[in-house]
């Protein structure tokens, strides 16, 4: 590892420069203040590096001079997830001050998310210094209450500094790099862009240019030199870059981080797969993704400023996420809210749902347009009824081949993986209980299983597991797309109330001579009971109706179409539903356009 060493005399004018303005330092007398000095010792930090760990004995404050440090806070022993980054530390600051108060031990990690300069101060002589000077003492407290109104809770950090790792030398990474530049550009106010000419410079430079710039893009060489590592060392979120033409076998660049196991955090690594002009053929993506070494992968076809463009907003956090309900026919008004956020220039950066808003959502992912997704789901839902193929119910009503027919038609042998736009949707487990959520695999196998009714169509068995209709358990799965942490959730939810209903004067189920006197002297009549389809697919819906309220809350734009009126199975009401979620949605954005979430939809 190659980390640019500060002279001493460089590095102790920084110091006494900061400790001038530090709040804690400030108000010592020249004499005093040169004895603090005195007793301080550096600690040059590479970044990912930890400065101290949650447990370990408070026996030192530190002083921040360059760079940034970051405060972890760890989850439940057992629970495998990312610390959670709750503070950030610049220059300028003390940290590890309240363990030293508290005479205890670290409840935090804290870890430098930057090459960073920071100085040690024993735990004597901080001792020393609050007993000889109390007056220090309020600017300090001042310190902590300031530091604790700055934690940001749970909520995702968004990075802005990236390392751009070319995977080899036939990736054409200045040429990305330029358009990456100018996307983020278009969403903050100014964009660095640092090569190995920088190598030279100390953590204060870089620092200076975070400050100075809303972006900044680090250029890597496709090989491990030292300007690559400090790369590395220096960015919030690695962007691997590969060529997705080229049918060399996969590799992963400079084994990024892997012998990093203990260390406090892992930056966000994401995956760049770059097309000349076209979309990915089936089945193509799944053996370039390195084992799930990256957190997220992302299709770009080079010079479409689309692709750039959603790529900037995904990375920065400036994403629009749709989530799409299921709910039988009415989940076409889906069709609807889509046509309406496209006309009015509201970008669709991520999709997600279950059954019927799955497989829409799958539509979404796949880039069709506005004609596409009219055509294509008129054919499969309107032109064919996919529950047409009745069976022995010994395990449901229907076969479900035609329904498999029409996916495998419209989707091909297309992977989940290999959709241009990040995608996921819900099936219930019924082997764990559970609800799963899926971002591989064949994609029409799995919206088979996430429209699988139980009792309609027979479950999805998979590695020994069941899966049926997600709307088992979440048919709304908002926090599955909040999770993500890419930005902006538009939720859009399907009442499934009135669903059902019977006459008022049936009382007890009909015998099958009531139902042939029915249908021989009163057949041009409904039926004043709700059929076992009907009965079906609302019990199946029934259990996640109780969070709904929880997962409305949960979107910062909610579209809810009135539907009611339209029957679950009525496929026939295809044109309606489509007009009904367009006109709803273009209501809602007009409010939204008053309000803080219209200016993070129409200005990303």
């Amino acid at each position: 590892m190659s980390l640019t060493v500060p002279s001493e005399d460089t590095a102790r004018l920084r110091l006494q420069k900061v400790l001038q303005q530090t709040p804690l330092f400030a108000d010592l007398d020249p004499e005093a203040l040169a004895a603090v000095e005195h007793q301080l010792t550096l600690l040059v930090l590479p970044g990912g590096a930890a400065l101290f760990r949650q447990g370990e004995p408070a026996d030192a404050v530190y002083v921040v001079t360059s760079g940034s440090l970051g405060v972890f806070r760890h989850h439940e022993a057992g629970d495998a997830r990312e610390p959670v980054l709750i503070a950030e530390i610049p220059p300028g600051n003390l940290v590890g001050e309240m363990s030293l108060l508290s005479q205890g031990k670290r409840t935090r990690s804290v870890a430098a998310l930057r090459d960073s300069e920071v100085w040690r101060l024993p735990q004597t002589s901080f001792h020393a210094l609050t007993s000889h000077h109390p007056e220090v003492l309020p600017a300090l407290m001042r310190s902590v209450v300031a530091r604790n109104a700055q934690d940001v809770g749970n909520r995702r950090r968004q990075p802005r500094t990236f390392a751009l790792l070319p995977s080899g030398p036939d990736v054409p990474s200045a040429r990305f790099a330029v358009m990456l530049a100018n996307a983020l550009g278009r969403i903050g106010t100014q964009v660095q862009m640092l090569g190995s000419e920088s190598l030279e410079q100390e953590p204060e430079w870089f620092t200076r240019c975070e400050m100075e710039s809303s972006f900044v893009l680090y250029r890597a060489d496709p090989t491990l030199t030292p300007w690559t590592e400090l790369c590395l060392r220096q960015a919030d979120c690695l962007v691997v870059m590969r060529n997705a033409d080229n049918d060399a076998p996969t590799r992963v660049p400079f084994e990024i981080e892997t012998a990093q196991s203990g260390a406090v955090f892992h930056r966000r690594r994401e995956l760049v797969l770059l097309h000349e002009g076209h979309d990915p053929k089936p089945g193509s993506t799944a053996p370039l993704l390195a084992g799930g070494l990256y957190g997220n992968h992302h299709h770009v076809r080079l010079d479409i400023t689309a692709d750039i463009d959603r790529l900037a907003r995904i990375l920065t956090g400036h994403a629009v996420g749709i989530v799409m309900a299921g709910g039988g026919a009415r989940a076409f008004t889906h069709i609807g809210v889509v046509k309406a956020l496209r006309q009015s220039g509201v970008p669709i950066d991520l999709v997600g749902g279950t059954s019927m808003g799955a497989i829409v959502a799958a539509g979404v992912a796949s880039r069709w347009n506005d004609e596409e997704l009219d055509s294509r789901f008129r054919r499969a839902f309107v032109d064919n009824n996919p529950l047409s193929d009745y069976t022995v119910p010994l395990i449901s009503l229907f076969a479900g081949r035609r329904v498999t027919r029409l996916l495998r038609m419209a989707f091909g042998e297309k992977d989940i993986e290999d959709l241009v736009l990040p995608y996921y949707c819900m099936t219930a487990n019924l082997t764990t209980s559970k609800a799963d959520i899926h971002t591989v695999g064949r994609l029409w196998r799995w919206l088979r299983a996430s429209v699988s009714i139980p009792g309609v169509m027979p479950p999805f068995n998979e590695a020994g597991e069941v899966h049926v209709d997600g709307g088992v358990i979440d048919n709304f799965p908002v926090r599955a797309m909040q999770r993500l942490g890419r930005g902006v959730t538009i939720g859009v939810d399907i009442d499934t109330g009135g669903a059902l209903s019977a006459g008022e004067g049936v009382m007890e189920p009909w015998s099958a001579w009531q139902f042939f006197r029915r249908l021989v002297w009163k057949r041009n009549e409904t039926l004043p009971i709700p059929s076992i389809v009907r009965i079906l697919l609302r019990s199946a819906l029934v259990a996640s109706t109780s969070r709904a309220a929880e997962d409305r809350a949960a979107a910062e734009l909610l579209i809810v179409p009135p539907m009611t009126h339209i029957d679950l199975l009525d496929w026939t009401s295809f044109d309606a539903a489509i007009e009904l979620g367009y006109r709803t949605t273009l209501e809602g954005l007009e409010k939204a356009r008053t309000l803080p979430i219209g200016a993070r939809l129409f200005l990303s």
